[in-house]
Formats: structure tokens, sequence, C-alpha cells
């Protein structure tokens, strides 16, 4: 047998993809399987790990009754001369190590000493201030902790890599058990049987090979078989998070190489997708009548987050999708049997790695697209967009080569803007319009595309109606726009539209442009000055008096002309009695010497109220 190479700092060694050193690595686990002692079984492991990414053998520990005694190499020349050396200390011209580089040495294998010390029997970052990425990989055999390895990377690992060390140490752990002599079974322990997968005969040879190196018995040839296998899906499911199948491609993997139904859920317990035998729904589609969570099933998840590996929460296994301690999800094998074995356990682990930064990347894109859309919303009504918005929007999914109209919301129904913003997007959807929505100020501007020229506001406010559950909102829209170009003015258009609609007697609902007559003359360009001037003749004392004494003759003198001089229909709208009305209309002839039969000045009278709906108070 050749003898055991061994790690050493240099260069990294990386890896192009996952499995493209598939020989290499069996043939360093098979030397260290056939090593004499576990020095040889720790360092061996070392010169697999650092084929499978950018690492760098820093210190290897063996743990004897809860202590860890560290293993320091040995022949590390004679291993592989074309290697470049293990951490070695400064040497001098002279050959001596100068007294600087001694202390500084052995003050960091102290340092990393310690570190190790007051581990808790699994794996673990290591931090030193302002140094690169260290970690402490723990080498377990079931519930006992027999050494860890200390690797050093320039740059931090993929999950890939990774998860390739964490599958080479469980094999270390095993060996290092082996030469540590028989372990006692727990009580009912047996074979193993791994549960069906698209290939029966890899699935016989899978469970068996398993159930073959939890003994001490265990052949070399077996683990090998074991890690080969392991390697096998471990490339499965990185190709199925490469492909863009997405988070089903990896759940799809998962369910054809363990067997069991593979499914993710949110940060909430709300489920997201589901591969696998279940309540008969779409592949990769939640199921009916799935809710969040229960308590105990949080309890499970909170649980997961303070161990590693998998956790057992009743009828299935769990494992928390975390990126940066933050929790993204929980993918989970559904196991009612408790017939799942540790490579189906290790699948499910390498699963939620590779899940990730697939989430991870999805709610960082979540929480973008709004402000780039607001972004992008904004400088198109404000008359600000350049040749580039074209690109912006594509790159949002949305065609900005065709011909829009500006819609203003408002909804005070609403939890906040981000709330009436996504149901707007839920709306569009099930209308078939193509919307983008952004914002400005207490409002909600939505650029509504398609050369439909029907006034899109009614089943818009119908539809996000039904979102929110409340009809309490107003929508104004504005005219249509042939070029980018007349897009403020469309937006200007819907704020007065909604304006209106706000102090209409039905302030909800939706209102158009088109629809508002005289009103659209008004309150545009130098006209709005002298509008003021004209509402201030005919209502100011009306105005002053309403606003000294809270009453409401002016809103009461509107209903009034609006109704056509009808007592009735304006106590009805006002929701006051008939006397009420007549009493308010004398007090209005009183203060301003109007005959309110004079078809002149009830005309005049009309048209100021009418400014003053569109108008903001006159100045």
């Amino acid at each position: 047998m050749d003898a055991v190479p061994f790690p050493a700092a240099g260069p990294p060694h990386s890896l192009s993809q996952p499995g493209s050193a598939r020989h290499a690595l069996l043939r360093l686990v098979t030397v260290m399987l056939d090593c004499d002692d576990e020095h040889d079984v720790l360092w061996g492991a070392m010169a697999a790990i650092a084929a499978t990414g950018p690492f760098t053998a820093e210190a290897a520990y063996a743990v004897h009754h809860g202590l860890a005694r560290r293993c320091p190499p040995r022949q590390v020349a004679a291993a592989r001369p074309e290697r470049a050396q293990a951490r070695q200390p400064t040497v001098d011209p002279i050959g001596e190590p100068p007294a600087e580089a001694a202390a500084a040495e052995e003050m960091a294998a102290d340092w990393l000493d310690r570190q190790i010390g007051a581990l808790d029997g699994h794996s673990r970052p290591l931090r030193e201030p302002g140094g690169p990425w260290v970690r402490a990989i723990a080498l377990r055999y079931r519930d006992d902790c027999l050494g860890y390895l200390v690797v050093r990377s320039p740059t931090t690992p993929s999950a890939e890599q990774t998860a390739l060390t964490d599958l080479l140490a469980d094999q270390t752990g095993i060996a290092l058990a082996r030469r540590a002599g028989p372990r006692k079974e727990p009580a009912g322990a047996g074979p193993v049987s791994f549960p069906g997968t698209g290939d029966p005969s890899e699935a016989g040879s899978l469970a068996g090979t398993e159930t073959e190196c939890g003994s001490s018995s265990a052949a070399p040839d077996a683990t090998v078989s074991v890690l080969a296998s392991r390697l096998a899906l471990h490339d499965a499911l990185s190709r199925a998070a490469v492909s863009g199948g997405g988070e089903v491609g990896i759940l799809q993997v998962l369910y054809d190489k363990t067997g069991f139904a593979a499914l993710t859920e949110d940060r909430f317990g709300n489920p997201r997708a589901r591969v696998g035998p279940g309540r008969g729904e779409p592949r990769g589609t939640p199921w009916a009548g799935a809710g969040p969570r229960s308590r105990r099933g949080n309890a499970s998840v909170h649980r997961a987050r303070r161990r590693p590996g998998a956790v057992r929460d009743r009828d299935r296994l769990i494992v928390p999708i975390e990126m940066a301690g933050d929790l993204l999800g929980v993918v989970t094998l559904a196991d009612p049997d408790r017939r799942a074995t540790e490579t189906a356990t290790k699948a499910l682990e390498q699963a939620a790695l590779l899940l990730a930064p697939q989430l991870s990347h999805e709610r960082a894109l979540a929480e973008l697209k709004p402000r780039l859309r607001g972004d992008l919303v904004d400088r198109l009504i404000s008359g600000e967009a350049t040749d580039d918005v074209f690109a912006r929007a594509a790159a949002l999914g949305h065609d900005l080569h065709r011909q829009h109209r500006v819609a203003v919301l408002e909804w005070p129904g609403a939890a906040d803007r981000a709330a009436l913003g996504d149901a707007v997007l839920r709306a569009a959807g099930r209308l078939g319009r193509d919307m983008i929505v952004g914002s400005r100020g207490e409002t909600t501007v939505v650029l509504v595309a398609g050369e439909d020229r029907r006034d899109p506001g009614p089943e818009l406010h119908r539809a996000v109606s039904a979102e929110l559950g409340t009809g309490a909102g107003a929508i104004g829209v504005g005219g249509h726009c042939e070029a980018l170009i007349d897009l403020p003015h469309s937006y200007d258009e819907a704020v007065r539209a909604l304006t209106v609609r706000r102090r209409s007697h039905d302030p909800h609902g939706s209102t158009g442009f088109a629809e508002l007559g005289l009103r659209r003359m008004m309150g545009t360009g130098d006209g709005e000055r002298e509008a003021d001037r004209f509402v201030r003749e005919w209502l100011g004392r009306l105005l002053d008096y309403d606003a000294r004494h809270h009453t409401e003759l002016v809103t009461t003198l509107s209903r009034y002309l609006e109704s056509g001089g009808s007592y009735d229909a304006t106590s009805e709208t006002l929701l006051i009695h008939r006397s009420t009305v007549r009493y308010r209309l004398q007090r209005i002839r009183e203060l301003t010497g109007h005959d309110l039969g004079d078809i002149e000045t009830r005309l005049n009278l009309h048209v100021a109220t009418r400014i003053r709906d569109v108008l903001d108070a006159p100045r």
C-alpha cells in the first residue's frame, strides 16, 4: 500500500465540479482505512479533505475520555515532496527558527488548543481575529466525538465543498471507532433496510453497506462503497441545484434517491413544494388544507437549529434551511415508519445546504424588486426617464414599448403600501393584465399596459377589494398614453380623478379622468390661481364659517346642487333629517346673500363647488 499522503499548507486545490476527484478521494479513503493507528487515520482524512476544495491542513486532534489531544503530522516531507509543506515555523538563514516566529507559532497553537478544548463535540467555525476562514470538523460516531480536523481556506468554501468535508468526516469517525474496539449496539438494533428508490439494486447495496459500516467488523471496502454512494448522491443534488430545476428539482432528486416524500416549508411553516407520494397533489405544489406548523413543530425547528443534523418531528425528519444564521425555511422527509437510514439523513442535510442560497436569493429578489419597480415608476411619472428605462423594465418582466395609462390608488383598509402593492399585483394576475407598481407619497401608483382604451378602474377596484377583503378604497385613472413622455400628464389626470372620487358623495370606487367633464379643465397650469379666486368669491364666506364653527354648509350646498335641488336626496346622502337640510340652506342664504332660486347664481355656486372638489383647499 502506498504511503499515506499528508496535507500541507500551500496553494489551494479546488475541484471544478462536485465528484471530479472521486477516484482520488476513494483511493485516499482506502489508504486511510488501511492505516495502523489513529494518527494516520486523522492525517489520511486530512489529505482526502484537502482534495475536495481550497482547504489547507491546520491541525488534527484525537479525543479520549472527553479530552482533545493534538496529533502533529509526521514524515511531511517524505509523504508528498511535490506538495507544499505543512505549516512550519519560519527558518532563518542559519537554520534556527527566530525567537519571534517561534513565539508566534506557540501562541497560535495555544489559542487553537483552547478553542478545540471549548468545543461541544460538534463542527464549528473558528474565527481568528483578522484571520482567514478556519473550521474545526468534528469526527463523530453515533453519540461520541472521537476527534477534530482543523482546516483553513483563503476563501469561504461553497456549500458543496463543505458538505463533502462533512461526508468524509463521517467516514473518518467510523474508522476511528473501529480502531477503538467494539461498541455496544443499541437495544433492538438490527439490519436497517433502505426504502425503495428508482433503482432497487442500488437501494439494496446502500442499505447493506450502511449497516456493515455501523459494525466494528466492517471492511474498508464497505466503507468506501458507502462513501461512493454518498458522493454520487451529492453529485446528483449538486447538479439539480445548478440545472435550473430550482427547489422542486432538488426535492425530486431527494425523493428519487431516498424513496421518501420530500417537501419544503417557509419560515412560518406554510408549505412551499412537495415531491413524492402524499395526498394526490400535483408534483412540486403545496398540498390542499396545509397550514402553518403546530406549536410542537415550531419547537422541533428550534431544537434543530440548536444542534447540527436532522431532527425527528413525529412522522418526519426535518432540517432547517439557514443562511448566515437566518432561518429561511425547512426541508423534510416524510418517514412515518422510521425507516430512514443515515444515508437518507445525510442527503436531507445536503439538500438543506443547497436550498439555502436559492431561498436566500429568492428572498433578496422579493425585497429588491418592489424598490426597483418603485424607482422605475417614479422616474416615468416624473418625466425623468432615459433610454435605459426600457432595459430596466425588461429586467423586471415589463415591456415599456406598449401603450400605458396611470392609475393612482388609496386604500385606508390596507395594512400598508406594500400590502396594497402586493394586492394589486395579485389582482393584475387574476385579470390577466400587465401592470407595474410603485408609490408616491401616501398613494400607490400603477402603470397599466395595453392597447385597450376602456377604463380599467372598475374591474381593478373589484379585484383589489377581493384581495384585501374591503372595498373602502378609491382609484383615479388617467388618460391613455401613446408614448412614455405622456405618462406624467396621465399621472396628473389620475391624481385629479382620485381627488374627485374621494370628495364625492361615494368616496369608494373608481373614477376615470374622462368622466370629470367640466372638472377636467380645472386645476391645470396658470388657471389654478384664477380658479382659487373664483371659489373664494362664491364660497369664501361659507368656507370661513365652516372652519370657525366646524359645520358642513359647503358640503350641504354641494350635495344639494348635485341632486338637482332635491331636499330628500340631499338628506339621504348626508344622513340628516330633511328639516336640517332646509335649515342649512336658509343659513347659507343669510351668510352669502345669494338667491338659490336664481339660475345664474346656482350655476356659479355649482361650478365653484365642483372646482373645490378637484383642487386642494384654496390658498
